[in-house]
């Protein structure tokens, strides 16, 4: 067992070689002399730019202590994380964004959980959220708990977290360590067409943590940075129609509807209410045919329709 391999670190990477240079660096300084419980991956997602050198760089320091995957063509950012994890040889397999901050006691407090707990699904990772703009600190921390959470009933914890935080934590794919079987099996009754959505992760890292073995880390280990998500573009298809259908499908995995109602309002916070609607209508009849009416309309009629859906099962 003291030879066993643990844990893949999978850094996912497409076009950013500067950040994948630093990141690979803090691997190896994490990693140390724990290289026989430990490998260390890149999934180059067909780059462009620099990041066959950086990888070249590594390979002739690391040798095959470093395993460098590299696509033909660009599969997407999903597609290429799913491979990083099917490629992975670990029993736990750490997803890790190219550019989020990590510090270096965080690989030795993941693996010596492991070590004590290898029936879990999912090991969830404090962290602080910071502002990509400014770098101040938005929220300290995001899970406000005083100790590690382990338990063998993922759903019922997992629920309670919902309750109170709703869904950024899962959405963070670097704060998550998953059992790479179970994500193996998990993705294999994933239909096709559903492992490209950006909030595939998501569902995931959530959805097993359900449905097995469930640790949260109590410490704050790396930092979420806000306003620089590699998916920013995307940003209102994610969070207003990827995110909502995905927590609808949890309840399957196990999840509370309390929990997934506290989440989908929270997606919708910023969204009019049908009374605010109606008065603004009054005052501008015009504004039926506009661009944000129409957005304001197909995001109510989801919302409404989850939530029924959810409550009536």
């Amino acid at each position: 067992m003291d030879n066993a391999l643990l844990l893949s670190l999978v850094i996912p990477t497409y076009n950013r070689s500067k950040y994948l240079d630093k990141q690979i660096g803090w691997a190896v300084e994490s990693i140390g002399d724990k290289w026989d419980n430990i490998e260390l991956v890149v999934c180059d997602n067909a780059s462009e730019d620099a990041t066959k050198e950086i990888c070249a760089k590594w390979k002739k320091i690391l040798d095959n202590k470093i395993t460098i995957i590299v696509n033909n063509n660009n599969i997407g950012l999903v597609r290429n994380c799913l491979l990083g994890i099917s490629k992975a040889k670990g029993e736990f397999v750490w997803l890790i964004g190219d550019d989020d901050p990590i510090q270096v006691r965080a690989v030795a407090s993941v693996l010596s959980t492991i070590k004590d707990n290898r029936q879990l699904n999912v090991i969830h990772l404090n962290h602080r959220c910071v502002s990509g703009i400014d770098g101040s600190i938005i929220i300290p921390k995001f899970y406000s708990v005083d100790r590690d959470i382990i338990t063998d009933k993922g759903s019922k914890e997992l629920s309670k977290l919902l309750e109170s935080h709703h869904t950024g934590g899962f959405m963070f794919i670097t704060a998550n360590v998953i059992n790479r079987n179970a994500a193996v099996c998990f993705m294999e009754d994933t239909p096709p067409e559903e492992d490209s959505l950006l909030a595939y992760p998501m569902l995931l890292n959530a959805g097993l943590a359900s449905m097995g073995g469930f640790c949260l880390l109590e410490s704050c280990y790396l930092d979420c940075v806000y306003h620089q998500s590699s998916w920013s573009n995307k940003y209102e298809e994610v969070s207003y129609e990827e995110v909502p259908r995905t927590l609808f499908k949890l309840k399957s995995k196990g999840v509370s509807n309390k929990a997934i109602l506290f989440c989908l309002n929270h997606q919708y916070q910023g969204l009019h209410s049908l009374k605010d609607t109606l008065y603004i209508l009054r005052k501008d009849p015009l504004y039926f045919k506009t661009d944000k009416f129409k957005k304001w309309a197909k995001r109510w009629a989801l919302k409404n329709s989850l939530k029924w859906k959810l409550v009536s099962l």
